[in-house]
């Protein structure tokens, strides 16, 4: 049984995640800055740039990101999350819908991996993998991908 307090800081953390995607798709890098610490460390892959560390850089890597597309579109699905006082750890799936200027359009479903940390009554990202598990476009570019038992058929 959850207390009351559990499901204020799940809810608290969905939000950051859901501001998250909300703020990168309208373009407002300044507010997506703010979900991260101050010392963040990002990994989106090596084709997107790697492992990242501070949230200007993050935010710079996003911005650089964003600044190839049109429009986004990050639709958040499922998030398992874990807290343990302070800390916490998310896996939340998300599927990222891109138009490029071209009118070229991209998807690609993946998962943050996220640990987070509060302080002062407010929670931000600390760390973040990126793995993906589908991808239509962005040709040339590589991945963290889900790691998958062996399936048998």
């Amino acid at each position: 049984m959850h207390d009351t307090q559990d499901i204020v800081e799940s809810n608290r953390i969905r939000e950051l995640l859901a501001n998250y995607c909300i703020w990168l798709d309208e373009g407002n890098i300044d507010a997506v800055r703010t979900c991260f610490a101050s010392d963040a460390a990002a990994d989106y892959g090596p084709g997107r740039g790697g492992m990242i560390v501070g949230a200007n850089a993050i935010a710079d890597r996003i911005a650089a990101g964003q600044s190839s597309f049109r429009r986004t579109h990050h639709q958040l699905g499922q998030i398992r999350l874990s807290i343990t006082g302070p800390t916490a750890s998310t896996l939340a799936y998300v599927t990222a819908w891109h138009e490029r200027h071209t009118g070229e359009r991209e998807i690609v479903c993946l998962r943050y991996l996220d640990q987070l940390r509060s302080a002062d009554a407010r929670w931000t990202i600390a760390a973040r993998r990126v793995e993906v598990s589908f991808v239509d476009g962005f040709p040339g570019t590589t991945w963290n991908w889900v790691k998958r038992s062996s399936v048998s058929t």
